[in-house]
């Protein structure tokens, strides 16, 4: 659930690349420091973390150091089955307060990546006053991961009301996914709830050496927070929890505020677009007909055409959407992506922009981010409902979206899922410190009225209100980071109530040439017109590498060709 820096990350790591920085690689060990308190028996261990150079942690912009943490599979019997926690931390540039832990969302999502990632545009007192960590949860990424197959190319089904046949065979498929899971995913799956990642978190703090944990969670992030100051309210320093998840076990309440928030999402969208005469749809819009237009037309063709000999289906094209709809940012690739597809019959940005939310690689791999969100809700929710009732619960969450019914009306929940161990902790978590709930007004996956009743929920939740669009507050709204840095480093609590907005008129669709996207295009570019051998890129080449790991393999920067191209080019290097 993370919108795409991709220009802001490629053209950093672009500058490391050509002057040679990069984490080290000497080990530092650290002993945890755990403390006693309430909660789920974690931070019992005296064992150690060694901190090192990090293998495959993506093209990290700044010095990222990484280790593993070995944890029960089970709590409860600390001395079992253990499994590795992958992960990675930026230390501190100053004075240190302690470590910063963040969870980017999902479930499903890599924290390594975000940090990756994020370490860059951090704000400086953080940076300054916090070491940055970000970890992989059990069953997720670089940690001891849940592996099954997931080839999705062409996969993303789109179901008609009434589908009878159809529905038949997305159980069948549902019902065949364990069959496809290695034994120890099998084993695991029961495990990777959300009680066991916030005891793994505990385990985290107490390693990094900290009495209690400070913490950002966005998203599914705002869940593992929530849990933790239920588990151990007494070793709360300071969680933000940004893009509230609504306090509930039931996934069919979800998907009805999710119907609605993404509806609420494309309106807005629509209404930027139609308003802006630099929205490329400016000239074929409004942007409503065009989406419903192009639904009508894949629908009846089948499939449009997409780059590598791929094919763009009906249910790609309204993922596609859903995920251009997360960030503010990626308006303008949906302008284009949808003008593109319009004009031309051409798929290749909706299917890029789909490829991103199911976790498709450069390479045509796919990550676990997908198969790891299924096993973490459906271990968090007790229910196993008969197929009938699924089907009634999917059908009441398409009939409430006008724009996107017949994607959610193919959700079969946790059919085929094994039986959930330890239901979701929810509570008040009575006794913690003040907990800071950001929630955002125009959020699409996490309703804004997920976030009062997340804050409602928790006694000493305080929330605060940012009026804006896309998915998550904080690093991509400006007005709420004072608020985040004054609660994280000095422990200053908003007023109840209080909120903030960007400024009321927001320039969604830069002019044509100055998207972050077009930027790195521009660069490349550049490079190679001054003899670089670099390739030459269209906007589906840069959304599909958001982390400039395909792109930068093909630099060569100890060639002095490409040196001298950097310098030949630095005005269009930010900070070089």
């Amino acid at each position: 659930m993370n919108s795409s820096r991709v220009a802001a990350a490629l053209v950093a790591a672009f500058v490391v690349a050509a002057c040679g920085t990069g984490g080290g690689s000497d080990v530092e060990t650290v002993e945890a420091n755990p403390i006693g308190g309430s909660g789920g028996g974690a931070a019992s261990t005296t064992s150690t973390l060694e901190w090192g150079s990090c293998v495959d942690a993506g093209n990290a912009v700044v010095d990222l150091e990484c280790a593993e943490l070995s944890v029960p599979v089970d709590h409860a019997d600390p001395d079992g089955a253990q499994i590795e926690i992958a992960l990675a931390r930026v230390e501190a540039t100053g004075d240190p307060i302690g470590s910063l832990v963040f969870n980017p969302g999902g479930p499903g999502g890599s924290g390594i990546d975000f940090l990756a990632n994020a370490a860059a545009v951090m704000p400086a007192e953080l940076s300054r006053r916090f070491d940055l960590v970000g970890f992989d949860p059990r069953g997720v990424g670089r940690s001891t991961s849940v592996d099954c197959e997931n080839d999705l190319d062409d996969e993303v089904t789109l179901l008609e009301a009434g589908d009878d046949e159809g529905w038949a065979a997305l159980v069948r498929e549902a019902e065949e996914v364990p069959s496809t899971c290695t034994e120890a995913t099998l084993e695991l799956a029961p495990w990777v709830g959300t009680n066991n990642a916030a005891r793994d978190l505990d385990l985290i703090r107490a390693m990094l050496g900290d009495d209690q944990l400070s913490y950002v969670g966005f998203s599914y992030g705002t869940r593992l927070g929530a849990t933790y100051a239920e588990l151990y309210p007494d070793r709360v320093r300071a969680l933000v929890l940004d893009g509230g998840v609504a306090p509930t076990d039931d996934l069919d309440v979800l998907d009805l505020g999710q119907a609605d928030g993404f509806d609420l999402a494309f309106g807005n969208f629509a209404a930027a677009c139609d308003a802006d005469a630099d929205c490329a749809l400016a000239d074929v819009g409004p942007a409503l007909d065009v989406y419903e237009g192009l639904v009508a037309e894949i629908i009846e063709a089948g499939t449009f055409a997409a780059g590598d000999d791929r094919v763009l289906t009906p249910g790609e094209l309204q993922l596609g959407v859903v995920a251009a709809l997360y960030s503010t940012q990626t308006w303008p690739i949906l302008a284009e992506a949808l003008e593109l597809a319009d004009q031309d019959q051409d798929g290749s940005l909706l299917q890029v922009l789909a490829d991103s939310l199911l976790g498709r690689r450069p390479d045509g791999s796919y990550d676990n981010s997908q198969v790891a969100n299924s096993f973490v809700n459906c271990a968090d929710g007790p229910a196993r409902p008969p197929v009938a009732d699924v089907r009634s619960a999917a059908d009441a969450a398409a009939d409430r979206s006008e724009l996107f019914g017949d994607l959610l009306r193919a959700d079969t929940g946790c059919i085929g899922a094994p039986d959930a161990v330890d239901p979701l902790a929810i509570g008040p978590a009575d006794g913690a410190a003040p907990i800071l709930v950001i929630g955002t007004t125009g959020d699409p996956a996490t309703p804004y009225e997920w976030s009062v009743q997340l804050a409602e929920s928790l006694t000493s939740g305080v929330l605060y209100t940012v009026e804006g669009d896309g998915h998550t507050a904080f690093l991509s709204i400006g007005c709420v980071e004072p608020v985040v840095v004054d609660y994280l480093v000095d422990l200053v609590v908003p007023d109840e109530g209080s909120s903030c907005g960007d400024p009321a008129v927001v320039d969604s669709f830069p002019a044509a040439g100055d998207s972050e996207v077009d930027q790195v295009i521009a660069l490349f570019d550049c490079l190679r017109e001054n003899g670089a051998d670099v390739p030459d890129l269209s906007a589906a080449d840069v959304l599909a590498d958001p982390n400039g790991d395909t792109l930068l393999d093909a630099l060569d920067p100890s060639d002095p060709a490409f040196v001298d191209a950097v310098l030949a080019c630095e005005d269009l290097i930010p900070g070089l």
